[in-house]
């Protein structure tokens, strides 16, 4: 890792984490659908976060294909959640399934590092590329995507899906 880079490690999610998880993470999802300002999601945006979180973790922490980690800094605090699963619409590529960094750690480097290092992970396991969707209204993600080399593939006006197609280089 760079010398601007933190100290982090990952963990993997286990079923009473994942339990934990899934609540605040399916209720954050189905408001950043009404912040992307898609209308169809004002009321059914909770059903919705729901019903596509079951689709992505069938089996919870379990649930093959998918790498969930609980992001632990140098002091062994537990300050965010990060994972990726095996792209279920195209070979060899990884889709980032969260990146969430607890609030009082954000702006210090953590972001950052962790998904430096969820990019390595994908690499090591094989994966070509990444592969994400980020909503418009978190700039900060939006500025910090980018700088990683990730490239808009499309755009649905209040979220963008973008790419990174790994140099083979890379370390």
């Amino acid at each position: 890792m760079g010398n601007d880079l933190k100290q982090i490690s990952f963990k993997r999610m286990n079923s009473d984490e994942f339990r934990v998880y899934s609540k605040w993470s399916a209720k954050a999802y189905a408001d950043h659908l009404i912040k992307s300002g898609d209308e169809r999601f004002r009321f059914k945006a909770l059903r919705a976060a729901k019903s596509e979180f079951r689709d992505v973790f069938p089996e919870g922490a379990d649930s093959a294909d998918n790498y969930l980690y609980i992001v632990v800094n140098e002091k062994n605090e537990k300050i965010g959640v990060i994972g990726y699963q095996k792209s279920p619409f195209e070979e060899n590529a990884a889709f980032v399934t969260e990146n969430v960094i607890k609030e009082e750690y954000r702006g210090k480097g953590y972001g950052k590092s962790a998904f430096v290092k969820l990019q390595e992970d994908a690499r090591e396991k094989g994966f070509s590329k990444m592969v994400l969707n980020v909503f418009k209204h978190t700039p900060v993600s939006y500025a910090m995507y980018e700088k990683n080399g990730f490239k808009v593939i499309e755009d649905h006006g209040g979220s963008a899906i973008m790419e990174k197609i790994f140099d083979s280089a890379e370390e």
